[in-house]
């Protein structure tokens, strides 16, 4: 079996093998949709319990303690330590309670159970950096809604103070039904545990013992708790009408909207009256020195602490507080629902993944070193070097045995020549380079060989598509975009100087340039796909003279979708080509690539293949407007000399609108991202790099998507397969 097909076939098996991946870690990211508008749910309520809570210790001296801090996914939360979970018991019951309900029981030595809970260390497996996942995303597993915790750990006694106890999952093992605590249930049951003291008084019981013969420091005392009860109050009211937007914003049911507000509104009355007591303490304290003065004052603060039944919490604050706990219960419930709660199916599919991610990741790793990336470099081979004889002026090293010539007239972009019957094809291979010689020379790239037919039938040489000259001028020698029948076709030498290989065109004329604009796409394709210093494959593409030697061109944004010109912002300097003559900027056939950020700030890297270069002004551009897609920038004067550049084929998903530039610094790609077609991981593929821009101080990644699936398009072409 041929290198080419069994390159063709372990193409296939990772394909298979990333296709198998993705549909895991698809099926990851399904179940956290699932689970996200209920994690959102209760994030936003979370902080209106503690709102609550606030109120009910303003009102009654006695209130839990905020739950610890969450956001979907721990998105932008600080790493914890399993230790810093504990302690919950006068806390309000946070996202961390769900953990100890869907994860696992800890054990002693002796395998008896301890009631602790065992949660494991968030580890980041790995980055996405492909333009589904928009770009460098880690993946990071477990993704607790309390933030990272930094390794595994027990949390003592948390599972049978919590939602789920131990008996109760022995009970739902047994039978199949689980009956779990409710979170209100636990809410209530660690507010009746609260226990009362000289410091959880009310701010208004402490006012009423005062008289107008109180010293100063004790109405001081009253005036720095309004004050700080002021600046709570106008603080809560912005949690409360923030949380409203975002459950809005998730379809929540009117009563709860409604609620907020009015509990909202409340808190603005509150914040008043706190506001009121707290100046008139202030020196020189007037309504101090008078009894009924001060009466009114005590009022007016006991009605803040507690509007309505003194002592309770205020009317608003109790609907407030149905309207959330409904809301509450149902997300919790849908996350623990036993056996197949969205959070309990997300940390075992987590779970599984972990685990997974680490066999799968040394199948990569061993699978390239020993199949791959040897198959990628012996059939790779055979192109760099016979780009290395044409480029030395040595004999291509096709080994045609015998006189072979062309035996059917073949038009420009064939991907076959018909040769003599006679002629031995048994040692070509994939790689070669056959000069075709004749009145319209060129150099075909040879990717195999077949016989159509009976004996002797019509044996041909499979081909790259065919690169000949179309000059039309009556004076030169040939048919325009043809090779003729009876064209010999051997691996004599060819001979390019730099200056031809500059300018993309055949000292001898045009009719020969088809020799010179070939070995510059063989040169820019396999640039393309190894990198112009080679890669992880270490195999490094000869270097082909291209004209501004490592300059990047600015080009006129936008560059949109499916266009057909490029326009270079300012002329290049000359001084700067690498040539004592006039070169273009870029040569027909040659690939460039094409980088900018698009109007979201996605930046991206396609790829670009040249036709024509010319240098032409504004006015005479704008004529050709009526037949191209892509119109004359308005910044081009009538009379200001512009470099146009000519598009076959230009590979971007989105429209560049800004930093655009054309560039000829190709980076290749590892083996793995060439087999798959995808950008993998840098886990995964550590020959592909990544490439980055600062934007805006920011370092962003650079999608190189439109890059790969070129560069996938050359590989299968050159094995034989659809592109």
């Amino acid at each position: 079996m041929s290198a080419v097909k069994r390159l063709s076939m372990e193409l296939d098996g990772w394909q298979a093998a990333w296709k198998q991946l993705d549909a895991f870690l698809d099926r990851v990211d399904g179940v956290a949709e699932q689970d996200a508008p209920h994690v959102q749910t209760m994030c936003a309520l979370l902080p209106v319990f503690s709102v609550i809570e606030r109120a009910r210790g303003r009102a009654t001296g006695l209130a839990l303690s905020p739950a610890l801090a969450s956001a979907p996914r721990g998105e932008g939360l600080p790493a914890l330590s399993a230790a810093s979970l504990a302690g919950g018991e006068a806390r309000l019951p946070g996202v961390e309670e769900l953990e100890f309900a869907v994860g696992t029981i800890g054990a002693d030595g002796d395998g008896k159970l301890t009631g602790n809970a065992l949660l494991a260390g968030s580890v980041t497996l790995f980055a996405f950096r492909d333009e589904k996942h928009g770009g460098e995303v880690a993946v990071r597993v477990p993704t607790y809604d309390f933030g990272p915790l930094v390794a595994s750990g027990l949390v003592p006694d948390a599972i049978d103070a919590g939602l789920f106890s131990t008996d109760q999952r022995r009970d739902a093992a047994e039978s199949g039904i689980a009956e779990m605590k409710t979170w209100s249930a636990l809410r209530t049951e660690r507010r009746d545990q609260l226990t009362t003291s000289a410091e959880t008084v009310s701010l208004s019981s402490q006012f009423d013992a005062l008289t107008v013969g109180s010293s100063a420091s004790d109405f001081d005392a009253v005036a720095v708790g309004a004050s700080s009860r002021q600046s709570e109050c106008q603080s809560d009211r912005n949690v409360l009408l923030q949380a409203k937007t975002t459950v809005e914003e998730q379809g929540a049911d009117v009563s709860l909207t409604e609620a907020l507000q009015r509990a909202a509104d409340s808190l603005q009355g509150q914040a008043t009256d706190y506001g009121t007591v707290a100046t008139a303490l202030q020196p020189p304290r007037t309504a101090t020195q008078s009894t009924s003065a001060l009466n009114s004052l005590k009022t007016t603060l006991r009605r803040a602490d507690a509007p309505g039944v003194p002592g309770q919490l205020s009317l608003e604050m109790t609907l407030l507080d149905v309207a959330a706990g409904t809301g509450m219960e149902e997300a919790v419930a849908a996350r623990l629902a036993y056996p197949d709660g969205s959070l309990r199916m997300l940390r075992t599919l987590e779970w599984s993944l972990r685990f997974h991610w680490v066999f799968r990741q040394r199948w990569f790793d061993v699978r390239n070193r020993t199949a791959l990336a040897p198959l990628l470099r012996q059939v790779l081979t055979p192109f760099c070097d016979s780009l290395t004889r044409v480029l030395a002026g040595t004999s291509t090293g096709i080994p045609l045995v015998g006189a072979v010539t062309v035996v059917k007239d073949t038009p420009t972009q064939a991907t076959a020549l018909s040769v003599s019957p006679g002629a031995d094809l048994g040692k070509v291979q994939a790689g070669h380079v056959a000069h075709v010689r004749g009145e319209r020379p060129t150099l075909a790239l040879v990717l195999g060989w077949e016989v159509k037919g009976g004996t002797p039938g019509d044996k041909r040489l499979r081909i790259a598509p065919l690169n000949v000259s179309i000059a039309a001028d009556a004076k030169l020698p040939g048919v325009a975009g043809m090779v003729r029948s009876g064209t010999p076709v051997d691996g004599s030498t060819v001979s390019l100087s730099t200056q031809e290989l500059l300018e993309g065109r055949a000292a001898a004329g045009p009719q020969a340039d088809g020799v010179v604009q070939e070995t510059i796409s063989l040169g820019t394709r396999l640039a393309l796909v190894l990198g112009q210093g080679g890669g992880a494959l270490g195999l490094v593409p000869p270097a082909v003279a291209a004209p501004y030697p490592g300059k990047t061109f600015a080009l006129v944004p936008p560059v949109e979708v499916g266009a057909t010109r490029l326009f270079l912002d300012g002329m290049p300097l000359e001084s700067t080509s690498g040539s004592t003559k006039p070169v273009p900027v870029a040569r027909p056939g040659e690939l460039l690539l094409v980088r900018g950020a698009d109007d979201e700030g996605t930046w991206w890297q396609g790829v670009a293949q040249v036709d024509t270069v010319d240098v032409r002004t504004g006015a005479a551009a704008r004529a050709d407007d009526a037949t191209t897609v892509t119109p004359t920038p308005l910044c081009c004067g009538d009379d200001e000399e512009v470099v146009v550049i000519t598009l076959r084929d230009l590979q971007l998903p989105r429209t560049l609108v800004r930093g655009v530039t054309l560039r000829r610094d190709f980076q290749g790609f590892g083996g793995p991202s060439l087999a798959t077609g995808v950008m993998l991981p840098i886990e995964l593929d550590p020959g592909t790099a990544n490439v980055t821009v600062q934007d805006g101080g920011v370092t962003k990644t650079v999608l190189r998507d439109p890059e790969l699936r070129v560069a996938v398009s050359v590989l299968k072409g050159w094995l034989g397969g659809p592109t």
